[in-house]
């Protein structure tokens, strides 16, 4: 198993990220790409909390229609599990705590959204997908990421999962702040990360940790049969389900028939078909 998906699978959870979060202030940063009726479901809160369209403001200001939401409350308050719930569905965001003053909180978020890597030079950088996250919490300097935040919780991949992943800075931002930069620089490990992270949110959502039906171990099986299928031509979850059985059972580059229809020069869907024979 790679050694991301080993960090991340040991990093400590909770079941109840508003409680874990005690009297601090609680944010969300939630995807409407992802999650296009966050906003309806917001303002159906009695007293809806803060929100603020995170681009606003920034160099992607021209995208402030389809911009994630940064909401505020308080994390004792009975209308946080709205925000719970917005995370979790369809891997949409991610939820935080801070201790900082808001306009701090808000300000540290807004400078993520542009990192540099030597692959993609400056773009935006969707760290409120929760696979991203956690990948950037895998390999980037915790003093340059987490700012002003104390803690940040990730969301399970599936809706009969509970285990939030907990994660805290080691050290204090005050320390070495003179060595930030930004935009942050994302070196290749975060990418490759990345991969794994998310692959390990699709196989999730598909099969939830808590069913056992795919045990972890299975897990480093299963994401290199779908980077077979990626390099073949089958590119999208609703092929992946449907041979899902079996790529947590077989190694597909060692099995010639399947090899064949892999290399053949037929549509994916007759592809996923004939594997499925």
């Amino acid at each position: 198993m790679s050694t991301w998906l080993n960090t991340y699978l040991a990093q400590a959870c909770t079941v109840d990220p508003c409680g874990d979060a005690g009297g601090e202030t609680l944010y969300g940063v939630i995807d409407r790409v992802r999650n296009p009726q966050a906003l309806v479901s917001l303002y159906r809160i009695p007293t809806p909390p803060r929100i603020v369209r995170l681009f606003q403001g920034t160099p992607f200001e021209g995208l402030n229609d389809v911009s994630p939401l940064w909401v505020e409350m308080d994390a004792g308050s009975g209308e946080a599990t709205t925000l719970e719930a917005l995370c979790r569905t369809d891997r949409s965001g991610i939820l935080l705590a801070s201790r900082a003053e808001p306009e701090a909180a808000l300000a540290h978020a807004r400078q993520l959204l542009r990192m540099h890597s030597s692959t993609y030079g400056d773009a935006l950088a969707r760290f409120y997908d929760p696979a991203f996250f956690c990948a950037l919490a895998l390999t980037v300097p915790a003093n340059a990421l987490y700012g002003p935040w104390d803690c940040v919780y990730t969301p399970p991949g599936n809706p009969a999962d509970s285990n939030w992943r907990i994660w805290r800075p080691h050290e204090r931002a005050s320390e070495n702040a003179s060595a930030v930069a930004y935009p942050l620089s994302v070196e290749a490990d975060a990418l490759d990360a990345v991969d794994a992270l998310r692959g390990w949110y699709w196989v999730r959502s598909q099969e939830a940790e808590s069913v056992g039906h795919i045990p972890d171990e299975h897990l480093p099986l299963v994401l290199s049969n779908l980077r077979l299928l990626v390099a073949h031509g089958i590119d999208e979850g609703r092929h992946w389900a449907r041979l899902l059985p079996l790529l947590s059972r077989f190694d597909l580059s060692e099995q010639p028939e399947s090899m064949q229809v892999l290399l053949s020069q037929i549509p994916a869907f007759e592809k996923i078909q004939r594997l499925e024979i």
